[in-house]
Order: structure tokens, then sequence, then C-alpha cells
């Protein structure tokens, strides 16, 4: 299939050389459809032994079949017959691969190759209902030396002619490169792209591709490379003189708008893209482009850096579909261009299981605060996801070069998630403890008021209804934040009783606007409002010592925060009677009407307060005993 691309695209010169290297990969998926065929008849025949998934000598191999991972264990008897799930199938795929690997080698007539091969598929069994005899899958895999030919014999007579052919094309080896009719001035531009691709090259891990091809004809060197194993996955290099031209096929059109924005940093132009149609059926996407160095330096970095792109494209549409349940799609494809960048890439992460290593962290971490068909944006909000995305990344890449365990790169993973979810609760207590400072400037107003004449009262009141506000915009960052985390719902309850305190102080700023308080009832009323600012103070304090302690709580911390509430819980009754000591005082000393109203009304506002703040207490001290440190 890459030839036949190369053939649609008029890369006439580079069909052979794509040919070899597609029928060696086919070469590898036949063999690992004989090892699975191998294993599940003998689990078939001795059900008591485990058999293995393969898993990894699949994606080795790059067969995107995850049904293929169970068919040797579900391997059984079934009277005379071996049952292998998807046997059919798999059957139909050694056919098609068959094909592909003896291609190039059909040529040579004198070999017999196509009649050999022609028999033997000739031979293979229908499979109906995944059925086969025994000794039929023997006598596939059947490799020793004499007796009957087989599959397996015809394999490895067709893999000693590819290497033999292979040898014969490719004149020489540029940086892993098979180079073959080069002129002298070509070999400095594949160095180039070739030092970039193989900078890059090991983030693909254990999938295959990335296999390159120099040659030269019409004029013009000629470099291919074979990016992944999608068959229509290619990207053809054309140097002459200063000019590059890029030649890019895909079957996903996301992927090919991903690319094209990876090169437009570097002026390339590109060309209109048109879709066109393999032999099979399958449509492709093709998009040209002309980079003009200025100089030779320049066109040499631009190759290496070109080199160094691909391997970036390697499952990226994979990649793309394992972000869906965590990330916004622009965020994704951010997230996707933050690993080219940063030369991170996404392969570890799916190497590590991709959306199955986050949903397990999410499982080990986020205990109620998930429900069936959230996204982990939605819970932790954009960016602390994208944060926490670029850990994952970045963690599964360094780890895997680093050879550490993929356990212990999950433990890291669920780590990480877990002070995500953490820190999401001490961003509320610190929106909380931001609402507190704005209660206790008010409540500050509120007693500088009290000792002042008239003259700043506007300005003190203009400033309280500015940080009532500010309060009231805090309390709707919290409903948000409480929408995403259900789970942390006391916040909002909690930040509703302190912001009616807000209110309430307010309201007594705005009465001080009103008239000059004087006589006996003032001084009251000034040590009610003391109460109010010491009150606030320990507010604030509850807050903070309830942001320290974690589920491991110190018994000097749970001491020190439980003594707030009792010194709020004194306060509030201090305030109470000093409320009533103001009415009393009021009704026999104020001069007038006027300032019986204000100094009633004042004194309840700041009465109020008191209440507000201390119910506010009584919720966070449940949330902290039974949610933080008994939870």
């Amino acid at each position: 299939m890459k030839a036949e691309i190369l053939a649609k695209i008029g890369e006439k010169g580079l069909q052979p050389a794509a040919a070899l290297n597609a029928a060696l990969a086919a070469n590898d998926r036949v063999k690992f459809l004989f090892s699975l065929l191998q294993f599940a008849l003998a689990h078939a025949k001795t059900p008591e032994r485990t058999a293995p998934s393969l898993r990894r000598e699949r994606i080795a191999c790059g067969i995107d079949a995850l049904d293929l991972d169970n068919a040797a264990a579900g391997a059984r008897m079934v009277g005379a017959s071996c049952l292998v799930p998807g046997l059919a199938g798999i059957l139909v795929r050694l056919t098609e691969d068959m094909r592909v690997l003896a291609s190039p080698a059909l040529a040579d007539r004198t070999d017999g190759f196509g009649a050999r091969l022609e028999s033997l598929l000739t031979d293979l069994p229908k499979a109906e209902n995944d059925m086969v005899a025994p000794d039929v899958i023997s006598a596939i895999t059947y490799a020793e030396p004499g007796g009957d030919d087989s599959l397996h014999k015809l394999v490895m007579d067709l893999h000693k002619k590819l290497n033999a052919m292979q040898v014969d094309l490719a004149e020489e080896r540029i940086e892993g490169a098979a180079a073959y009719n080069l002129e002298p001035s070509d070999r400095p531009w594949v160095s180039a792209f070739m030092a970039g691709l193989n900078r890059t090259a090991k983030l693909k891990f254990a999938h295959p591709g990335l296999a390159t091809t120099a040659t030269h004809t019409e004029g013009r060197l000629v470099i291919q490379n074979d990016i992944g194993t999608t068959d229509a996955h290619v990207i053809v290099i054309h140097v002459e003189g200063l000019k590059v031209s890029v030649t890019y096929t895909d079957v996903h059109p996301e992927r090919l708008a991903f690319f094209q924005d990876l090169l437009k940093p570097k002026g390339v132009q590109w060309q209109t893209d048109r879709t066109a149609m393999l032999a099979a059926g399958m449509p492709f996407f093709l998009a040209t482009s002309v980079f003009e160095a200025r100089d030779v330096e320049t066109c040499r970095t631009f190759l290496e850096f070109l080199g160094s792109r691909l391997v970036f494209l390697i499952d990226w549409n994979r990649a793309r579909k394992q972000l869906r349940g965590f990330l916004r799609g622009a965020d994704r494809i951010a997230l996707l261009t933050w690993a080219v960048d940063s030369e991170i890439g996404h392969r570890g992460f799916l190497e590590l299981g991709g959306s199955r290593l986050i949903n397990d962290a999410i499982e080990a971490a986020a205990g109620s605060s998930m429900h069936f068909g959230d996204r982990l944006c939605d819970v932790l909000g954009d960016s602390e996801t994208i944060e926490f995305m670029h850990f994952v990344f970045k963690a599964a890449t360094e780890g895997l070069l680093s050879g550490q365990s993929h356990g212990l790169i999950a433990d890291r993973v669920r780590i990480a998630l877990a002070t995500h979810f953490s820190n999401e609760e001490r961003q509320l207590l610190r929106l909380a403890l931001d609402h507190a400072a704005l209660i206790f400037e008010i409540a500050t107003l509120a007693r500088d008021g009290l000792h002042s004449d008239q003259s700043g009262a506007d300005k003190r009141a203009h400033r309280a209804r500015r940080y009532e506000h500010d309060a009231d915009q805090l309390v709707s960052e919290i409903r948000t934040a409480v929408l995403r985390r259900p789970d942390y719902k006391c916040f909002l309850p909690l930040v509703e009783a302190a912001d009616d305190a807000a209110d309430f102080l307010e309201d007594a700023v705005f009465f001080l606007e009103l008239d000059a308080l004087e006589g006996k009832p003032l001084g009251v009323l000034q040590e009610l409002a003391e109460l109010l600012v010491e009150a606030s103070q320990e507010w604030i304090k509850a807050l903070g010592d309830g942001k320290e302690i974690g589920r491991v709580a110190g018994r000097d911390e749970t001491q020190d925060f439980l003594a707030v509430f009792d010194r709020l819980a004194t306060l509030e009754h201090q305030a109470d009677d000093a409320e009533r000591a103001v009415t009393g005082a009021a009704i026999r000393h104020a001069k007038d009407f006027r300032q019986l109203h204000l100094f009633t009304a004042i004194a309840s506002r700041l009465e109020a307060a008191s209440d507000a703040l201390r119910h506010a207490s009584l919720i966070l001290h449940e949330h902290v005993l039974k949610d933080v440190i008994d939870g």
C-alpha cells in the first residue's frame, strides 16, 4: 500500500524500496499471527496453563486490533475442533499479509514463490464459526526441515530473498537511511534530515515506523519516510538546489492540519489539499508545500527540523481521541502541540495505556469527586487539568526512557492527580480566606467610623461598598468551583454565611454616613464594633488553620484549630450582650429618635454579622473534623 501511494503521487523511483519495506513489515505481522495461532492451540489443549496476550508483540508489529489480545486465552477445544475467537479474521489478515510479503519476490519467477503461495493460500480453511481442526493450525505454522511445505516455511524462504534484494537495492546507509543512486551533494542533506529524525525517534518507543529511503532521480534528491504503519501515511521530500518540496499524505485530515501548523513557523507555504482514493477504496488526503532556503545552513536546519517532527505524527489521532475524556477540543490540540515543542511526545502516554492510565488514577484519587460522564477538566478546571496532563506526558516519556517500571510511573501519576484534587480544597480555602480578609476590612471601617467625625464617612462607605462587591465576586467563584466539585459543597453555605456578615457590616458603615453619633450609647457601640473586628480576625485564623490541617492532623494543630472556634463562640455571646447594652443605653440616653434608630440599627447589623461568622465557623468546624481529619 505504501508503494501504491507512491505510485499515486508519481514517485516511481521510490516504489521498489517502498515495496521491500512493506514486505518486511508484513513479515513481522505474519510471524506474529503464527505465534498467536500456536499459543491459541496450546491453550486449547492445556487450558490450565495461562495463555499470553502477546499485546506488546502485536503493537510492535503494527497490528491495531485489540480483540487479538484475548484470542489465545479464549481458545478451547470443542469436540475434535479448536475454537479460536476471531479465527476467520486472523486467516484473512494472514492471507493479505502473505501477498504483501511475497510481492517484491514474485518478479523472479525462477524461485517458484508464486506457485507455492497460491497453493498454500488455497489450502487455508474457511474457519466457519472460528473453528478448525488442530492439525490444520500445526500444518500452517510447521517450520521444521523436511516434510510437507507450509506457510511458515515459505515465509522463511521469502525473508531470505527480501534481505538479499534489500542488500542489492541499498548501496549505502546514511545515518540509518537506505540510500541508492545518490550524488555527492545529496549526502549532507540526507544526513541533516536523519540527524533530526534520529534525535526524536526514541519517542516512538515500541511502535514501528520512520523507515527512510533516499535516492537521486530526475535531477533531484528524493527522501521518503513511511512515518508509521498506516498504509497511506507517507512523506516525500524533494531537494533541488536550496528548494525543499514536501508531499504529505494522510488518512486523517485533522493530523494533516496539525502537521501543516507545525511547519508554518518555518515559513512553509502549503498548497491546496486534495483527496484521492486508493485501489481498495480508502480515501487519503494529500498536501504539498515548498520551502525556499536563503542559504545552505538554513536549508540544512529546515531538513533537520522536518525530520525531528515526524515521530510526533505516529499514533497522533489515537492520542487525540484518548484525551477526549479529560480535555476540551482546543486544549487537546494545544497539549499535543506542547508535547511536540517540548520534544516529550505522546507515545509514552499511549505506551502506558493512554486513557486507561488516567482513568485508573481518577478511580484511585478522585473518590466521589467524579461521576459517570464527567470530564476531568469539568471537575478540576481547565488550567489544573492541562497542568496535570503536562506532568503525565512528561512522566511517561522520561520514565520509560530512564527504564522506570510501568507500575512506578502509574503510581507517580496517581499521586500527582491526588495532589491536584487536594489542591482544589486548598484553593477553595484560599478563596474563603480572601473573602474573610474583606470582612475584616469592612469591620475595620465600621470601627474606625465610630471613632471618627463625619468628614470621612462618605469615603468609608464607598470603600465598604467596593469591598462588599469584591466579596460577592469571590462567592460566585466558589459557587462555580463547587459545581465542578460537588464533594466540596460545604464551602458554598460556608462562604454564603460569611458573606451575610459582609453585607451586615457594609450596612453598618452605610448608616454611619447618615449622621454623627454622640452621647453615652456611642461608647458601648464602639465596644461592639471592636468585638466584630476581633471576630473577623478569628475567622481568618480559623480558615488559615483549616488550610494547614491535612488528613493526618497533628495534636497541636488540631488544638489550635479548636481553640479558635471556642473563641468565636465566646465573641458571639459577648456581641449579643453588647447589642442589648447598646439598645438599653440608646433608649435611655439618645437625644432624639433619629439617634435612637441609628444606634439600634447599627448595633443590630453588627450583632447579625457576629451571628453570621459563628454560623460559618460551625460549617467549617464540621467539615474539618468530619471530612478532613476523619475522612
